[in-house]
């Protein structure tokens, strides 16, 4: 975390990314605060733009999407075909985050499917816009690890 945060604002943080449905009283139990503080620091870290809001973390595979996929794109400097190509991309059920990239790429997807023949049809599928260029398709076979910031 950030070691310009107070060290309870660093615990209250990890707290929440592991769980962010804590109760303050919790939050002050695993951060040794009382549970007001906790609340009043989570309104600070919050009007301080530090937390930014809460989401839903979904596991993927119990919704039935077993792959995971990255790909790296190369878009071709027409605008008029980009945009179509994002808008593809944007509407996508099966794109869980696109990334802009400096440097030889230019996006950075990470893709859910439900299998082989999910993936090979949107490549195919994504490939058909004038706007691709090229892409370089990685496809997740395991993750050991998952660590949270």
């Amino acid at each position: 975390m950030d070691p310009k945060l107070k060290k309870k604002d660093n615990c209250i943080l990890r707290a929440l990314l592991e769980n962010g449905r804590l109760s303050y009283s919790e939050l002050g139990r695993r951060c040794g605060i009382s549970r007001q503080v906790a609340f009043e620091r989570v309104k600070k870290l919050t009007t301080d733009g530090v937390i930014t809001g809460y989401s839903v973390c979904l596991d993927a595979d119990k919704l039935g999407f077993s792959f995971v996929a990255y790909v790296l794109l190369i878009a071709k400097p027409d605008e008029n075909l980009r945009t179509e190509l994002e808008e593809f991309l944007s509407n996508s059920k099966n794109v869980k985050k696109i990334q802009l990239l400096f440097g030889r790429f230019d996006f950075f997807l990470e893709l859910l499917f439900r299998d082989k023949d999910e993936i090979t049809e949107f490549i195919r599928h994504m490939h058909s816009f004038g706007a691709v260029e090229r892409t370089e398709t990685f496809i997740v076979y395991q993750t050991p690890i998952a660590i949270l910031i």
